[in-house]
């Protein structure tokens, strides 16, 4: 209750603060203020609503989602990757969680009674509330399954709602996809914005995380016995509705950026922050972000040489030139030597992942910021130095600022690629097949980006491929580092058979690593087949517990209604 009582407190002494600024404001006296005579306008909604905007998640934050799956291999221990961790007394993203959604609550609730004559002027502001509260309480029950819904800013007098019990995971996924939808009917569409209001929250921002909403949910069931066509066709839908928008494409500009625009994608500034000159403004791809501004708002550094290190895994993902896996591809060089796995392959292989000795860039230390006044300025070698650089051979590069500070690319927190792989996944898991038209609609074009040939049914059933294998390939590399991997094996029923396996990195005994300086003499844990072992296997476990998080045992001794996910009692 207290932290409750404290967020109002500072919400309207930000929003009096906010106000104050204004020019032809006519204030009364500051102890007459109220919440009527604040929320009399338009304009207090909308800055009212700005603070949402806060609740959308670094580069980092999404980094460090995937960092504890079982594609990247961390530096030191990860509880939370190996499944050792516990339940723990509390949860600042439980807290911040149900403080962000009363403050979503509030708006609508000030909305629905707000004078009749500015209805019309904010029902934008109220749909903007609806899609953050759908967007917190997704990302609230991905962790916990079901959790109680409020749809009313508690007060301390709300007893009956403030010890409530949970709600089932299929009522708050019904919830989320209601609010979506009411804010999809009333959210201008991209085009519609100009201005400092680019960026706000579009009709096709709503329609891609309903898309991602519903796929996940019914992936989710499906893969456990249940019938989810109904989830499914919601994603086909609202995906396509997206695809169909003329507002949208993607980025790709080989044709000045050369093979490494896929890069440069997640780079993009105000200023200059490449050689070709491309800016924010070249890029068509973004959906919805969390904005980064070169003069009043810098985004934070990233430092390469401590980065968690992408594993063997991940690497054996990328297909050859000729669109085939490489154990089926007559393309693939081996690894006998340290630069041979990466030939004649998918082009964003050393767009996420470094090159090993080329040249890199980074923001940090500053020596190694890149200069566009004299491109070969500046950089580090990389060496592939397992002291510093990589814990398994890998390293990854996608979303490390090369300029100098300051710096501000924006945060993808859902792109047009997404609502692509969305698309040829439902249509896959509710009809069992996707036709030619829907992977040239879909899939192809990010293939195409790649340099790698067409998907096609033919293509599929000659080569003796699967469907789903590919197109779980495809959304793992695309959206490497965005967020999406242990979400992705825990919906597909995959996280216990995937998450146990031993994080491994490169090839060592019989090759250039093993017979060279400096690699030669390096004593490293080798599994049977000669690849260096970051984590055994021996000390990961998935088990079916960890598919939902633990509720934080405090808020199970002040609410006697909660029950807590099985396993962790």
């Amino acid at each position: 209750m207290n932290k409750i009582i404290k967020h109002i407190i500072v919400i309207f002494f930000l929003a009096f603060t906010t106000l104050s600024c204004e020019k032809d404001l006519d204030l009364k006296p500051l102890d007459k203020i109220s919440e009527l005579s604040y929320f009399s306008e338009p304009q207090h909604y909308k800055l009212f609503a700005n603070q949402f905007y806060e609740y959308l998640p670094s580069f980092n934050s999404l980094a460090n989602r995937d960092n504890v799956s079982d594609i990247i291999a961390n530096w030191s221990q990860n509880a939370q990757s190996d499944g050792s961790y516990s339940t723990s007394p509390t949860s600042s993203f439980w807290d911040n969680s149900f403080a962000n959604i009363r403050n979503t609550n509030y708006l609508i609730e000030k909305s629905n009674n707000a004078p009749e004559e500015i209805k019309a002027d904010i029902g934008i502001y109220k749909a903007e509330a609806q899609f953050f509260r759908a967007y917190i309480y997704y990302n609230l029950y991905k962790e916990y399954g079901g959790v109680p819904i409020y749809e009313t800013p508690l007060g301390t007098d709300d007893e009956e709602l403030l010890f409530a019990p949970r709600d089932t995971r299929e009522d708050v996924a019904a919830f989320i996809l209601k609010d979506l939808d009411a804010a999809i009917s009333v959210l201008p569409n991209h085009d519609q914005y100009s201005g400092v209001d680019v960026g706000r929250v579009s009709k096709e921002a709503a329609q891609a995380l309903k898309a991602r909403v519903a796929l996940f949910e019914g992936t989710w069931q499906k893969f456990r016995g249940k019938n989810a066509d109904a989830l499914l066709q919601q994603a086909i839908d609202a995906s396509q509705a997206v695809i169909n928008s003329p507002s949208y494409m993607l980025f790709d500009r080989r044709d000045v950026l050369g093979d490494e625009s896929y890069k440069h994608l997640f780079l993009l500034d105000k200023a200059t922050s490449n050689a070709a000159g491309l800016t924010k403004g070249d890029n068509k791809e973004y959906i919805l972000v969390k904005k980064y501004d070169l003069d009043i708002r810098p985004a934070g550094s990233v430092r390469i040489h401590v980065l968690p290190s992408p594993t063997r895994k991940f690497a054996d993902l990328f297909l050859c030139t000729d669109g085939l896996p490489i154990d089926k591809s007559p393309l693939f060089q081996g690894r006998s030597t340290v630069l041979s796995e990466y030939e004649n392959r998918d082009m964003r292989m050393t767009n996420v992942m470094a090159l090993p000795f080329t040249k890199l860039w980074s923001n940090n230390p500053a020596e190694f910021a890149r200069n566009w006044d004299n491109p070969d300025a500046g950089g580090f070698d990389f060496i592939v130095a397992f002291s510093n650089e990589t814990c398994t051979g890998y390293l990854r590069k996608k979303g490390v600022v090369e300029i100098a500070a300051p710096f501000s690319p924006d945060v993808p927190v859902i792109r047009l690629a997404e609502v692509y792989l969305i698309y040829a996944e439902a249509l896959y898991e509710k009809n069992g097949s996707v036709s030619d038209a829907d992977w040239d609609k879909s899939i192809n074009k990010l293939r195409a980006r790649a340099g790698l040939p067409s998907l096609t049914n033919a293509f599929i059933s000659s080569n003796g491929l699967d469907i789903r294998e590919e197109i779980r390939r495809e959304r793992t590399i695309e959206l490497f580092m965005e967020g999406h991997r242990l979400d992705d094996l825990r919906r597909w029923k995959i996280a216990e058979v995937e998450m146990p396996m031993a994080l491994t990195g490169v090839l060592y005994t019989g090759t250039q690593y093993a017979n060279e300086a400096p690699w030669k003499d390096i004593q490293f844990n080798l599994d049977g087949e000669g690849n260096i072992v970051k984590q055994a296997a021996a000390d990961r476990q998935y088990t079916e517990k960890h598919y939902l998080f633990p509720l934080p045992t405090h808020q199970l001794i002040i609410n006697p209604q909660l029950v807590q996910n099985p396993g962790w009692e």
